[in-house]
């Protein structure tokens, strides 16, 4: 961790993945943003809440220039997790079976993480996560970013 906190808390530095659930025999590391605000941020306290947070929201959406996202600001899009400080984080590994045959390393099998001290996820003012699972039933209320207004100036 001392070798890598210069390179989590430089300016130059990007707090991203890709991939995230593109490979489903491997483990999908979606849950680096939970790890990130409760190891480096809570932990570690190598920046304060107000930063991390933006590590991982305005600072990627500034770099990428995807104009209105990243912040909660009038005219802005915004999904907002509403998370514990205390126990934000994510769990030990697990193997679940829950897709069809062959799409994991057994038949129907992929490794997660589940999120710690989540409360729940919102898009566009609807609760899509419960601080547990999905909340069932919803058609949207998102959707794909496929293409972006590139309205920011470098």
């Amino acid at each position: 961790d001392d070798g890598v906190e210069p390179l989590v808390t430089h300016r130059a530095s990007l707090i991203t993945l890709s991939d995230a659930g593109a490979h489903l025999k491997f483990m999908c590391d979606a849950g680096y943003g939970l790890h990130f605000l409760g190891h480096w941020v809570r932990d570690r306290q190598a920046m304060s809440w107000s930063q991390g947070i933006a590590r991982l929201t305005s600072e990627p959406a500034d770099r990428y220039r995807i104009a209105n996202r990243g912040r909660l600001e009038l005219g802005c899009w915004a999904d907002v997790m509403l998370f514990d400080p205390i126990q934000v984080s994510i769990g030990p590994v697990e193997r679940i079976s829950d897709l069809p045959a062959g799409q994991g390393q057994s038949p129907g099998s992929r490794l997660i993480r589940r999120p710690q001290g989540l409360a729940g996820v919102w898009v566009n003012g609807t609760r899509v996560f419960d601080g547990h699972q999905a909340v069932e039933g919803l058609v949207g209320p998102g959707q794909v970013l496929d293409q972006f207004h590139w309205g920011m100036q470098p």
